[in-house]
């Protein structure tokens, strides 16, 4: 680039204006990207949280169980719950049935599910 009593040349100002517009493009690529990837953890946050709910519905489930039946089994299921604690829709998140139990020890509820698309770490 040569700079003369004239200022800018027409071949100057259009490469100038074409690494400008790469980096706009670059920049917009990584954006695009960023905003893709938190969508993508805000909908697995939000299946989590669903999961976790279902855990405490289990959990609830289990503490009206052995409040009633005064069972002191360290393992009670999923299905012994379903019907007269728990209905099979609270089990059921976006269309994945989930089975479960919950481990009861020193008037501890501790949940584990299992679903088509999330496991309770320990099951």
């Amino acid at each position: 680039m040569l700079w003369n009593n004239h200022g800018w040349g027409l071949r100057e100002m259009l490469f100038l204006c074409a690494i400008l517009l790469f980096f706009v493009l670059i920049v917009a690529v990584l954006v695009s990207q960023l905003y893709g990837n938190l969508e993508r953890n805000t909908r697995d946050n939000e299946k989590n949280s669903s999961y976790a709910h279902v855990e405490t519905l289990l959990k609830n489930a289990a503490r009206k169980y052995v409040k009633k039946t005064n069972d002191t089994s360290s393992i009670i299921l999923s299905d012994d719950l379903i019907s007269e604690y728990i209905s099979l829709e609270d089990l059921t998140v976006n269309n994945d049935i989930c089975e479960g139990y919950v481990v009861y020890e020193n008037n501890t509820y501790t949940p584990y599910i299992s679903c088509a698309h999330y496991e309770t770490e320990g099951y």
